[in-house]
C-alpha cells in the first residue's frame, strides 16, 4: 500500500473540494492518518482518501454501500455522485455521508446490526467476495521479518502454517452469510437522531457468520469488552459464539491477525516492541491471561 503522508491527503481533498464547488475553510481531518485519512467537508460529506493501490477495494466499498441501502441494512451511504471512487494526484477519494454528531455504538447496538445484517438473503445479483480470514497476513510477517527476533517470526510462520488447515476444517460445515468482517465496536456508530450504521465496508464478504461473533468475544477475553458489555452483545444478538466447538480455532485466528499486523508496523514504530512480545507470548500460551493495549 503506498504510504499516505499528511501534505498528500490534505492537497488531495482539497483538490475534492475544489471538485465539489467548496472552499477549505470547513474541511476537518477526523482521527490520524494512518494507512488513510479521513475528513469532514462542508454540506455533510465526510471523504476517505487511501493510497492508489487501493482504487479496486474503493470500489467495493462503494458497491457495497449502494447494494447495502438496497437490502434494507443500516450502513454508511456514498454520495450520489459519479465515478465513484475518484482518482486525485495517485490517490483514490470515496465520498460518504456524514452521520451527524455520531458517537460509538454500544455493545448491544453491534449485537442489533450484526443480526440485522446476517438476516439478509446470499444475493444472486450482486457479488460479494467470498472471505479471505488470512488476507494480508504473509505481506504483514513479511514486514516484520528485520524487526523481529528470527525465534518470534519463526514461531508466527509456524502457526500460521497450522491455523490455516485449522481454521478450514472449523469453517467447513458453516453456512455462508452477509457479514461485515471487522465486527468491532469501533465500526458502528450512533448519530443524533439515535440510528446506527455500520462503517468500514472493505472487509465485507461472504462467509461463515461466526467470524463477525467471534470479534466481541475476543474483545471481552482480553479485556476491552467488559462482561456486562458482552453479554448486552449476546443477548441483543441471540446467541453467544463461545458456546460453539470452533471457538477456539477462530479465536485464535483473530489474535493472531490482530498480532500480525501489530508487527508489520514495528519497523517503523519500534515502541510498539513490548506490546508484540506480549500478544505473541499469548499466542504460545492461549490458557494465560491477557494484558493486550486496546487502540494501539
Amino acid at each position: 500500500m503506498t504510504t499516505l503522508s499528511r501534505e498528500a491527503a490534505l492537497a488531495a481533498v482539497k483538490a475534492v473540494l475544489g471538485r465539489l464547488g467548496g472552499g477549505d475553510a470547513d474541511l476537518e481531518l477526523l482521527g490520524p492518518i494512518v494507512d488513510n485519512a479521513v475528513f469532514r467537508l462542508p454540506a455533510g460529506v465526510v471523504a476517505r482518501i487511501s493510497g492508489a493501490p487501493s482504487y479496486e477495494r474503493a470500489a467495493r466499498e462503494v458497491r457495497t454501500g449502494n447494494w447495502l441501502a438496497t437490502q434494507g441494512v443500516s450502513a454508511v451511504r456514498p454520495l450520489e455522485v459519479a465515478d465513484l471512487p475518484w482518482s486525485v494526484d495517485g490517490l483514490v477519494v470515496t465520498l460518504w455521508h456524514e452521520v451527524p454528531e455520531a458517537e460509538m455504538a454500544s455493545t448491544a447496538e453491534l449485537g442489533g446490526l450484526l443480526r440485522g445484517l446476517h438476516a439478509v438473503p446470499v444475493p444472486s445479483d450482486f457479488a460479494i467476495p467470498a472471505l479471505d480470514p488470512f488476507v494480508r497476513v504473509d505481506e504483514h510477517l513479511a514486514a516484520a521479518a528485520g524487526a523481529l527476533e528470527m525465534v518470534d517470526r519463526q514461531f508466527l510462520v509456524d502457526q500460521l502454517d497450522e491455523l490455516r488447515p485449522a481454521y478450514a476444517a472449523a469453517a467447513a460445515r458453516l453456512p455462508d452469510r452477509v457479514i461485515h468482517g471487522d465486527a468491532n465496536r469501533k465500526n458502528a456508530i450512533r448519530g443524533r437522531d439515535g440510528i446506527t450504521v455500520l462503517l468500514d465496508l472493505e472487509r465485507f464478504s461472504l462467509g461463515p457468520r461466526e467470524w463477525d461473533l467471534v470479534v466481541p468475544a475476543v474483545y471481552q477475553r482480553l479485556g476491552w469488552y467488559s462482561d456486562p458489555e458482552y453479554d448486552a452483545f449476546v443477548e441483543a444478538y441471540g446467541w453467544d459464539v463461545r458456546s460453539w466447538e470452533g471457538f477456539a480455532v477462530f479465536a485464535t485466528v483473530r489474535e493472531f491477525r490482530m498480532t500480525a499486523w501489530l508487527v508489520s508496523r514495528l519497523a517503523r514504530e519500534p515502541r510498539l516492541a513490548a506490546e508484540a512480545g506480549r500478544r505473541i507470548a499469548s499466542l504460545r500460551n492461549p490458557d494465560a491471561p491477557r494484558a493486550w493495549t486496546p487502540g494501539v
